[in-house]
């Protein structure tokens, strides 16, 4: 199943009311397009050894490894950076992109999980600087994986007021459809959105802080957090996955959410 490509379709067509205004915030200037060149930028390490096993970290050095780009799958110019991004998922994308909502859905998760994350790292050190994104990480926020956790995420999140109503369930999965979803895909979507909400077990399936910080940014975009039932259930969310107060309020920032 192409777990990806169902969080880009909910994210292109917006699971929840906030939904797309979060993603263009989150690709604006108060977003991931405000923070390129500020975080993590090359090391010395990389100037001197190319082939080291450690990213430039400016942000469009981030997106285009995680579109692929060391790969050659899409090159960091193909890709044109943020500006792409918002055009595959908020319409009007072109090219390579445009054919990989999944990919960009990710691309976007990972980098405001990565982000937010650096951001924390430099307020810690001396000299301000952060630890360079490593092959394993832009490996682990495109893994099969994490684009699962990101999903069951995101149907997590919106049992936060509780169990989804079948209303809403129809409405998630009708605009799955228009998008094109298997059989499989379907079943597994309304499974999720059956279980009862055991936030706890969620938690535990989550192997780290990366992963952790990209599944809070994904459950950002799929509610709108207007409700104290919201803010508990993220308040919960951030403690289980260790997440500290500056960059949960980053991702809040990054996203346009109401703080919690």
């Amino acid at each position: 199943m192409k777990f990806g490509d169902i969080v880009g379709r909910l994210l292109q067509q917006g699971m929840s009311g906030a939904s797309q205004g979060r993603l263009q915030h989150a690709l604006g200037k108060d977003g991931l397009d405000g923070l390129d060149g500020l975080i993590g930028r090359a090391s010395s390490e990389r100037s001197t050894n190319p082939q080291s096993n450690t990213k430039a970290g400016g942000l469009n050095d981030i997106l285009g490894s995680l579109l692929g780009g060391n790969q050659g799958v899409v090159s960091n110019a193909q890709v044109g950076g943020i500006g792409a991004l918002a055009g595959s998922l908020l319409g009007g994308g072109s090219g390579a992109v445009k054919g990989a909502l999944g990919g960009s859905a990710m691309a976007i998760l990972g980098s405001l999980a990565l982000s937010a994350l650096q951001d924390w790292q430099q307020s810690q050190t001396a000299d301000g600087a952060a630890n360079q994104v490593s092959q394993a990480e832009i490996d682990q926020v495109t893994a099969p994986q994490t684009e699962e956790l990101c999903l069951k995420g995101m149907l997590s999140a919106a049992k936060a007021d509780g169990q989804i109503q079948e209303d809403e369930m129809k409405r998630i999965l009708g605009k799955l459809e228009e998008g094109g979803i298997t059989t499989e895909e379907r079943q597994f979507v309304l499974s999720e959105m059956n279980k009862p909400l055991d936030l706890e077990s969620f938690i535990n399936e989550i192997p780290n802080q990366q992963i952790g910080a990209q599944v809070y940014a994904a459950s950002l975009l799929a509610i709108t957090v207007d409700t104290e039932s919201e803010r508990n259930y993220m308040r919960q969310l951030a403690a289980g996955l260790n997440l500290n107060q500056q960059t949960v309020a980053l991702l809040h920032r990054m996203v346009g959410a109401p703080a919690i």
